[in-house]
């Protein structure tokens, strides 16, 4: 019996070694997505130096919502607690504001980039809740416009809801890495207290 313990022990250390290297292993990853009105592109993924591959055809399955325009909200009238606005204020709140934009930064440098090219037009149909999204935005595009071999444009649309994204590129990543920043992010208190908030927000 303590024999088989052993071995059973000694089975999910080497599996638990091996897991974490194959984590610690590079991907490198290779995309080229477009959308204005249709999505489409295409991603490619090489891990394990070669051994693991996949490539994922991205059609245009995601084609644009026709939507009634909003009216102008009236000076002086308060703006709705739901939707994306509620959303959005809550997001660029300035202390998870300030707390993201630490986070995207260590998540930036963790991308190695090689000929990144990545254009955002985004907008939401309201001035007011458009810049309060560019509050968050704005900086980051700056944040992104310091990576080298890259170049990352995000355009407001004041005056429109819209979406549009150009992107291309190659990019090398560590999953551990990743997975590290992403659960640091995830379970930080301001993160916790932005999601409660969002929840009563949209709830």
């Amino acid at each position: 019996r303590n024999d088989r313990r052993m071995s059973l022990a000694l089975s999910s250390i080497v599996v638990l070694a091996a897991l974490l290297l194959a984590l610690a292993t590079p991907i490198r990853v290779v995309f080229r997505i477009a959308r204005t009105n249709e999505v489409e592109g295409q991603l490619s993924c090489h891990w394990l130096f070669g051994l693991a591959k996949l490539r994922v055809a991205i059609p245009g399955a995601a084609t644009r919502s026709r939507r009634r325009r909003k009216p102008a909200r009236k000076p002086g009238a308060a703006a709705p607690s739901g939707g994306a606005g509620g959303v959005v204020a809550v997001l660029t709140r300035p202390a998870f504001r300030r707390h993201a934009l630490r986070y995207v930064k260590r998540f930036l440098h963790a991308v190695h980039a090689r000929d990144l090219y990545v254009r955002l037009h985004i907008g939401l149909g309201d001035p007011a809740d458009t810049g309060r999204l560019w509050a968050l935005l704005g900086p980051l595009a700056g944040i992104a416009g310091r990576l080298r071999a890259a170049e990352v444009r995000i355009e407001p649309d004041f005056l429109d809801p819209v979406l549009e994204i150009e992107g291309r590129g190659e990019m090398r990543l560590i999953p551990l890495q990743f997975i590290f920043l992403a659960v640091a992010f995830a379970m930080s208190p301001t993160t916790l207290r932005a999601w409660r908030a969002l929840r009563q927000q949209t709830g």
